[in-house]
């Protein structure tokens, strides 16, 4: 543990860090013990080195320790049964998670992300799936940052749902200061805020873009709501792409700068999230649809010429992405979205994979 702390507290990357040390396949004591040395020969930079021999000569990783423990806060090494299984299997994975609340938040977990500075629409519809989510059993992880996180955050607790706020800072450091409230909140009700950072740490730019991957690495999904071309929700996006997550995005104007990158996940492929209902239905297991039990057969509605290219190429075929479609039925991407989501809301189809869709089984 305390290698893992002076990595954390080193000002370099851990992840890379910790790598080049353990290809030595050298027992963890001989890091403190060949110190500088050693340090050199891994090729870490000298201001990391310097920040490694200080933090070492003063004692700060038992320090550091004895504060988690009285402010509450568990250490969580990626050694640990309690670390998140689904983030240890992805790349740059922490090496340690500093947790305040309970843990582990059990459950079938969404990220939601989104831009700070969002549209009343984002804002609603971000609260909106977050208290879908917590109806349905699951917990929605997010960023603790305001608009899209925050509202997130806020409906899936309305929700009576639990939620975990993976943050930019220490744990024990309140940004945006206005969500005190909010991160008082998550931990009181069920919920947890972790971080890959010290004690203290204070909100820096670079830690912002650091931290998505773990957003991205812990959730079982992820859904964007409303992000420019050049956001901290399309780094996510990303993240969770690599790390082989489901990814679904909300359609938005396409005037709105807020939402050209979200809308440009639509178009390369992403889930269009055109129901809050129907992404709980798919994302928890239970068949979608628009009618109550026992009508859904008896309503649906005649289907266009394009439908029918687009059921019938599915029928025969089987699983297929959007791209596929499009090229197989003579249809702009466009119109194929468009059809899938009409297709959907009658019960015929549904998305099978990540930017894939199969027809229903009957």
């Amino acid at each position: 543990m305390r290698v893992l702390l002076l990595l954390a507290a080193s000002g370099g990357f851990p992840p890379a860090l910790w790598d080049s040390f353990s290809k030595e396949d050298l027992p963890p004591e001989a890091f403190l013990d060949e110190g500088p040395g050693l340090w050199e020969r891994l090729g870490y930079s000298e201001t990391v080195r310097n920040n490694l021999a200080r933090l070492a000569a003063t004692g700060w990783p038992e320090r550091e320790e004895e504060r988690a423990a009285r402010a509450g806060v568990r250490i969580v090494p990626f050694d640990s049964r309690d670390y998140p299984r689904s983030l240890a299997g992805t790349p740059s994975a922490p090496l340690l998670l500093y947790v305040r609340g309970k843990w582990p938040v059990a459950g079938p977990s969404v990220a939601v992300v989104g831009t700070r500075k969002c549209s009343s629409y984002g804002w609603r519809t971000a609260a909106e799936i977050g208290r879908a989510v917590a109806g349905a059993g699951g917990v929605v992880i997010s960023g603790g940052a305001a608009g899209i996180d925050g509202a997130a955050h806020e409906g899936c607790l309305d929700g009576g749902g639990a939620t975990t706020a993976v943050l930019g800072t220490g744990v024990d450091v309140v940004y945006p200061r206005g969500h005190e409230g909010l991160f008082g909140r998550i931990v009181r009700e069920g919920g947890a805020l972790v971080a890959e950072y010290p004690l203290g740490a204070p909100p820096r730019q670079w830690r912002f873009p650091e931290r998505n991957r773990i957003i991205a690495g812990m959730a079982d999904r992820l859904v964007v709501v409303e992000a420019p071309l050049k956001s901290g929700a399309m780094s996510t996006a990303r993240h969770a792409l690599e790390a082989g997550r489901e990814v679904w995005a909300v359609p938005g104007r396409i005037s709105e700068e807020c939402c050209a990158g979200s809308n440009r996940l639509l178009f390369d492929g992403a889930q269009p999230l055109v129901s809050v209902e129907e992404f709980a239905s798919v994302a928890f297991g239970r068949q979608l649809g628009l009618f109550p039990p026992g009508e859904e057969r008896g309503k649906t509605p005649s289907l266009t010429e394009k439908e029918q290219r687009i059921l019938a190429v599915l029928k025969k075929y089987g699983e297929r992405t959007v791209d596929n479609l499009a090229v197989e039925c003579t249809m702009s991407p466009a119109d194929v979205f468009s059809c899938l989501a009409l297709l959907a809301a009658a019960g015929h189809v549904f998305p099978s994979g990540p930017g894939r869709w199969s027809v229903v089984p009957r």
